[in-house]
């Protein structure tokens, strides 16, 4: 049986894609219209910078919706209450559910585990020593916290699509050897890393939260990035192998304060 690969865990998060009713939207008067958009507002603002996580609005782009929720918070619970909290609004009346997809930030350690031992090594901590196992731990901790919980990148551009690998009869990435799937990663993380600077990438796991196995979202200011980045991996064989992927949902980042625009075309 292959080794299942250490992981590490950040934020959970929560994606919330509506679509507005727009025969019933459109049918208050411009003043019912405000209130409804001054009271949404006012709860997105106080989601947006709780104490412990964060928010963020995104105007959908195509059919598949309209608006999309992004919550990032230390425990489901959070989640749930920042669910709540934007569901007993008058504007959640007038949205109807498209989709919704529950993960965890989860950072891979295929390579992080190596560079972490060899720290780990320099403090005079060899492996097999007692300690070894929970010191490389700590150190990949250490290390990787600022990509476990980051702040929700100031980007223009939002894209996020679910995905699984492959565990079919003739190719099953969950049957590769630890150092296989390590290979397979390194290729595909040098061709994200071409692309530093112009987008963010949050990889989210879901195995046993949700129906896909990882949630990507990728930040950015031009989404032409999107289409490069994903088109080039699709040509690495982690991808033309091994990946399935779901849906896409693309979405332009609105300030709660921008929400009447959004859903009015007015300030």
């Amino acid at each position: 049986m292959a080794d299942a690969p250490v992981t590490l865990e950040g934020w959970y998060t929560l994606h919330e894609m509506f679509a507005v009713d727009w025969a019933r939207w459109n049918a208050l008067d411009d003043a019912e219209r405000a209130a409804v958009v001054a009271e949404a507002r006012a709860v997105l603002e106080r989601l947006a910078a709780p104490a412990d996580g964060h928010s963020a609005v995104y105007a959908l782009v195509s059919h598949k919706g309209d608006l999309c929720l992004v919550h990032w918070r230390r425990d489901v619970d959070g989640l749930r209450a920042a669910e709540l909290a934007f569901a007993r609004t008058r504007l959640r009346g007038f949205l109807g559910s498209t989709y919704s997809y529950l993960a965890v930030v989860e950072l891979g350690t295929y390579e992080l585990m190596g560079h972490a031992a060899g720290l780990v090594k320099k403090r005079g901590i060899e492996p097999g020593a007692p300690e070894f196992d929970a010191a490389v731990k700590a150190e990949m901790e250490k290390m990787a916290r600022p990509r476990l919980f980051p702040d929700v990148p100031d980007r223009r551009y939002l894209c996020f699509y679910p995905m699984s690998k492959r565990r079919g009869e003739h190719v099953n990435w969950f049957d590769l050897s630890t150092a296989e799937r390590a290979g397979f990663m390194r290729g595909h993380g040098e061709i994200g890393r071409k692309y530093a600077g112009q987008v963010v990438q949050v990889i989210q796991g879901s195995v046993g939260l949700d129906d896909w196995e990882w949630g990507v979202t990728l930040f950015a200011d031009d989404p032409v990035v999107f289409k490069k980045l994903i088109y080039e991996m699709r040509f690495d064989p982690a991808s033309s192998r091994f990946a399935l992927f779901g849906p896409f949902y693309v979405g332009i980042r609105c300030a709660p304060a921008d929400l009447g625009t959004a859903l009015t075309g007015a300030a």
